[in-house]
């Protein structure tokens, strides 16, 4: 029956409010329901004292929580509906908003677009490949010939130092491993080549 009665005076405290103009201050909305709130807190911390000089502690502490607990209950209606009516303000402010950036796109795309004048296409001949031009007509090739080939002689020659190398490094780790295989050592297994993956 208690819960039936908090119910309906939810709905009804719920139903006043819902009925306030909306020009109502919520910023005074929300400090008064947050002042009732410490308020009915304090009376409930009031009573549970109160109870405490009783006999009966036990029973007395309910009833003062049941209290509390219906004060709060009409207290976080309240909020709720001040909640939802903001949200409802805030959706409408969205649409609003949304339907300004529509027309607006819509009256941009209607307005008549100035009219640019097409790009000039040129037409140039075909390149030819450098193999079918005579030697005659490329004196910039021949300028930077020699120093072309500086380079891919050292190029060639790096090349060629870093092959001698690694044959020195593989005859040095075959060198090592017959070494352990003339000792009764195990042979050491190789890394696995990375091309085979």
């Amino acid at each position: 029956m208690n819960q039936f009665l908090l119910r309906c005076g939810v709905l009804s405290v719920c139903g006043l409010l819902a009925c306030m103009p909306a020009q109502a201050d919520d910023r005074q909305e929300r400090a008064r329901i947050a002042r009732e709130r410490d308020e009915a807190t304090l009376r409930f911390q009031q009573r549970q004292r109160e109870c405490e000089q009783r006999f009966a502690v036990t029973a007395c502490v309910d009833e003062a929580r049941a209290e509390h607990r219906q004060a709060l209950l009409r207290l976080r209606g309240q909020e709720s509906v001040l909640d939802e009516a903001e949200r409802k303000r805030r959706a409408a402010q969205r649409m609003a908003a949304i339907r300004e950036k529509v027309s607006a796109e819509a009256a941009r795309d209607a307005a008549p677009r100035p009219v640019r004048p097409a790009p000039a296409i040129t037409v140039s001949a075909p390149r030819q490949k450098p193999s079918a031009a005579p030697a005659a007509s490329r004196p910039t090739a021949s300028a930077s010939s020699p120093e072309r080939s500086a380079q891919e002689a050292r190029s060639r020659e790096r090349f060629e130092k870093r092959q001698r190398e690694a044959k020195a490094h593989r005859d040095e780790a075959a060198r090592r491993q017959a070494e352990r295989a003339k000792d009764g050592k195990a042979a050491v297994r190789p890394l696995p080549d990375p091309a085979a993956r």
